[in-house]
């Protein structure tokens, strides 16, 4: 686990060093252990090392081929490449080092551009071909590992984040308009080439990319891709439920090699206490947990998590993030780590909990992806709903029926005015009321939806059409709960959980792995009927039933769901932070991008505690935090309408 960085000079065969190493000092928490420059013709890579495997001075890089034809900067992890250079030694490959880096160089030698098929791990490559003059770049299928391009007319310039880049080149410090419409309407980041700077890009999932030093050219290549067709012949099997448990366990086992100790999140949810259930019960190491603790009682998860300690015999470690000394500076701090705001007080949860690690382990497991793979969230209950009334049939509408009342008492509030369409076709005019009425559901409308200037509202409804023909872009996925999870793994949901995992380990010099983002249990998850996903009131049905044995009750039969919350409802209300708060959204109402008495209203009504608008202030507090810090440097205040063409 590392950062790299880049950078590609069109012009001329020179690249200062010096700003290599400028970009490598900006991330040295990425790797602190180590760092490298090489600079060539036309190239120059950097990186810092976080040491993981094989921790000898022999897996430094910028890494070298044994006959240097080819120079390799590598962040992340290859987690089968034991088995990848057993097949490679088979063809005659040389290695003199035991790391996953030098098998990357020799599957390029032996595959070329194909490597990358082989490679089950994540992962961002920059590779440079002596013979061929030219650059290889790859990234992972999912994205886990960050990569950031800017390019111009006289460079093309990478990095793992985006401060690298503006260290060297400051006048790209400029705002993305049209990410900062999304943000504040609630639309996850990540979810394409947009961040929140106009000319920085991200380097898109699943490709891979050959720039041509000679002809100044670039090539794109998209490597994998969700076919559930492919995906079904490439996966049957009898038994679904063993298979599953099979390939998790295999997911987890090849992720427990390292040369360091390796910890585990424990949120006490079902995900991260089947990853602990499944290293002690089955591989029987004892394991360093780490669990972020509030006092809010919405927020309090101890009881699940001491139960799973307990029943693991892990070693447990609680940390209080309400216990902060200085939680503004630590949110201004999480905001300049993920280069951008944030999208919601969440991520701080998980900053506070790998701040908590300390030196005691340099790796963690952890079960992101799972909801967005097995059906995690109770909004999928949606596209149940969509699917049975499809059908059209007396026994599919009184499915509809008991699926809603079985479900009622756990849905949000805000479900009950999102889906109101679809639970009127389901329940009728007075079974709704009836539903609305037993839950007292609030409808009151978001605050960014009365609040965001109008301009700022026309790019959100272009960005919303363009995006939903985004999601409709896979023609092998028909059924609804596939659709659904789909638009939410490859866009709407795991990206933003992604970025959010990869900035707060990596601020903290820390690896985190991702049994569940195994690509085959990915392309497994595609195959499987909705049944074994959502059956009943139970989500992720294959993953309670398969992995039961390494769970107690209490959390295998837990339907309640937290995620990783934070409660910022209150922090606003609390005397400590409410004037620092209060100045932040104040100083935001001068960018013309947001209507003053609006947001003024909005903060009222939350203060006095008749709505709870915290995902809204939350997002304006954050955009106007990143605001301030990287973007009004000249001097001048940034304002929405004005154009910025004065370099810094």
């Amino acid at each position: 686990m590392c950062g790299i960085a880049g950078i590609i000079n069109k012009k001329n065969d020179r690249v200062d060093k010096e700003e290599i190493r400028k970009m490598n000092d900006v991330m040295a928490h990425r790797g602190p252990d180590a760092e490298g420059v090489y600079v060539g013709r036309h190239i120059g890579f950097g990186h810092r090392r976080l040491s993981i495997v094989d921790l000898s001075d022999s897996g430094s890089q910028p890494m070298s081929s044994y006959d240097e034809r080819f120079v390799l900067v590598f962040n992340g992890e290859i987690y089968n490449y034991i088995e990848l250079r057993e097949k490679l030694q088979e063809e005659g490959g040389i290695f003199h080092t035991e790391t996953d880096t030098e098998v990357i160089l020799e599957a390029y030698r032996y595959w070329g551009a194909e490597c990358v098929k082989y490679f089950n791990g994540m992962w961002s490559i920059a590779l440079y071909d002596k013979k061929q003059n030219q650059v290889f770049i790859s990234r992972d299928r999912f994205g886990v590992k960050p990569l950031y391009i800017c390019e111009s007319e006289d460079e093309l310039l990478f990095a793992s984040e985006i401060k690298c880049i503006t260290a060297i080149r400051p006048r790209e410090r400029i705002a993305d308009v049209t990410q900062m419409a999304r943000y504040l309407k609630g639309i996850q980041e990540d979810m394409d080439e947009h961040t929140f700077y106009q000319n920085i890009h991200n380097f898109p999932k699943s490709h891979s990319m050959i720039y041509n030093l000679e002809t100044k050219t670039k090539e794109y290549q998209k490597y994998w891709e969700i076919n559930v067709t492919e995906f079904r012949r490439k996966w049957q099997c009898r038994d679904p439920y063993q298979m599953f448990r099979k390939l998790l366990e295999d997911a987890i086992r090849i992720r427990l090699r390292a040369d360091v100790e390796i910890g585990a999140s424990l949120s006490g949810g079902l995900d991260s206490s089947t990853i602990v259930g499944i290293v002690d019960k089955k591989f029987h190491m004892k394991m360093h947990t780490f669990s972020s603790i509030y006092q809010e009682k919405n927020c309090n998860e101890k009881e699940f998590i001491d139960r799973m300690n307990e029943f693991a015999g892990t070693e447990a470690h609680y940390i209080y993030p309400d216990q902060a000394e200085d939680m503004m500076k630590d949110l201004k701090d999480l905001i300049y780590y993920h280069d951008g705001p944030c999208h919601s007080a969440s991520p701080y949860s998980g900053y506070c909990v790998y701040r908590g690690v300390g030196k005691t382990v340099k790796v963690l497991l952890d079960g992101q992806g799972a909801d967005e793979l097995f059906g995690g969230y109770l909004t999928f209950y949606n596209a149940k709903l969509k699917e049975l009334l499809r059908k059209n049939t007396l026994i599919s509408k009184m499915k509809a029926v008991n699926l809603v009342l079985s479900v009622q008492h756990e849905w949000p509030d805000k479900m009950y005015l999102l889906n109101k369409n679809l639970l009127l076709r389901t329940m009728g005019a007075r079974g709704y009321r009836e539903l609305k009425k037993e839950g007292n559901r609030s409808t009151s409308q978001s605050a960014t939806q009365s609040a965001t200037h109008p301009k700022i509202r026309y790019l959100e409804e272009f960005e919303k059409a363009d995006l939903e023909n985004k999601l409709q872009d896979n023609p092998s996925i028909v059924n609804e709960l596939d659709k659904d999870l789909y638009s939410r793994f490859w866009y709407k949901i795991l990206p933003r959980i992604l970025h959010d995992v990869d900035r707060n380990s990596m601020a903290r010099s820390l690896e985190v792995r991702l049994p569940f983002l195994d690509y085959r249990l990915v392309e497994f998850s595609y195959t499987l009927p909705d049944r074994y996903k959502i059956r009943g009131r139970w989500t992720k049905y294959i993953l309670r039933k398969s992995c039961k044995k390494y769970l107690p009750k209490e959390i295998c039969h837990r339907r309640s769901k937290m995620g990783f919350p934070a409660p910022f409802d209150q922090w606003v209300r609390d005397e400590r932070y409410q004037k620092k708060i209060k100045e932040y959204i104040d100083a935001f109402q001068e960018r013309n991008i947001v209507d003053y008495d609006s947001l003024e209203q909005v903060y009222a009504e939350h203060m006095n505690g008749k709505k709870n608008f915290a995902d809204e202030l939350f997002r304006i507090m954050s955009l106007e935090i990143w605001l301030q810090n990287e973007i009004d440097r000249s001097g001048e205040k940034w304002r929405f309408g004005k154009v910025q063409t004065k370099a810094r």
